[in-house]
């Protein structure tokens, strides 16, 4: 019973951090990063105009618009309200559902993405779910930004976390909160079991697009508050780890990338 009800506390706190970007919806369409452009060429491939995509777990429409400028045709799924109406506000058009029950009423699309969403759906569930809403020679996209910082600054923020959170608390360096440049990328080995099991889907190919942005200590600080790590942290300790994070940037005489 002791496994049963950590399992249930796990996905209780998965559920509970996916929820949170609703209080965030804002912020997150602010200041997150989007996405390179050779990204989406890859993505969309040499002839996009009317190329159908169906956008799951889209947020609030960031990948979806940079599709739509390519000339496809987008509809986006997201189970988050708030979040899917900012996209609706931007001109994208949103189911709102997580995507597990989603219904496509018969629709078929020549692309499936999901940009930074995937790991708050099931993988098997939703990897079976992509198959048969495929057209022939159709391609699921998964994607996710991963960086890191200018070498000493890294050091420094990850320095400011430790002195804030406590031992066996959250970790929030994965991401970039705090990256090194040497530091390993998350395992997507859970994401590439499902798709490698699901006999509907061929031809796994992983690619890696390097691009930079960069941001001022205050625009960082802010986009820091759109990931549900830092949103659901007690508000005491996400003050004093503002003040930390932003006094380490200070002090580095840098920005953030």
């Amino acid at each position: 019973m002791q496994v049963v009800h950590e399992v249930q506390r796990a996905q209780a706190d998965l559920r509970a951090r996916a929820d949170s970007f609703g209080h965030e919806a804002e912020r997150y369409d602010r200041s997150r990063p989007a996405y390179p452009a050779a990204l989406i060429d890859d993505i969309v491939g040499p002839d996009p105009l009317r190329l159908s995509v169906l956008d799951v777990e889209c947020g609030t429409g960031i990948a979806s618009r940079l599709l739509a400028e390519r000339g496809a045709q987008v509809i986006g799924v997201d189970r988050n309200a708030a979040m899917a109406h900012i996209g609706e506000r931007h001109g994208v058009t949103v189911d709102i559902a997580a995507f597990e029950e989603w219904e496509p009423a018969g629709c078929m699309f020549d692309r499936v993405t999901s940009p930074q969403g995937w790991h708050w759906l099931d993988p098997v569930v939703s990897t079976a779910k992509t198959a048969p809403v495929l057209h022939p020679g159709g391609r699921l996209c998964i994607f996710w930004s991963v960086g890191h910082h200018p070498a000493g600054l890294a050091d420094a923020l990850s320095d400011a976390y430790h002195r804030v959170l406590p031992k066996g608390g959250p970790i929030l360096v994965i991401g970039y909160a705090a990256n090194r440049e040497r530091d390993i990328l998350p395992d997507p080995g859970v994401v590439t079991d499902a798709v490698q099991a699901c006999n509907r889907l061929a031809g796994l190919r992983m690619r890696t697009f390097t691009w930079s942005r960069r941001y001022t200590r205050d625009q960082w600080l802010d986009q820091l508050m759109s990931h549900s790590v830092h949103i659901t942290l007690d508000p005491e300790m996400r003050e004093q780890l503002t003040d930390e994070v932003g006094g380490a940037i200070d002090r580095a005489g840098v920005r953030s990338p």
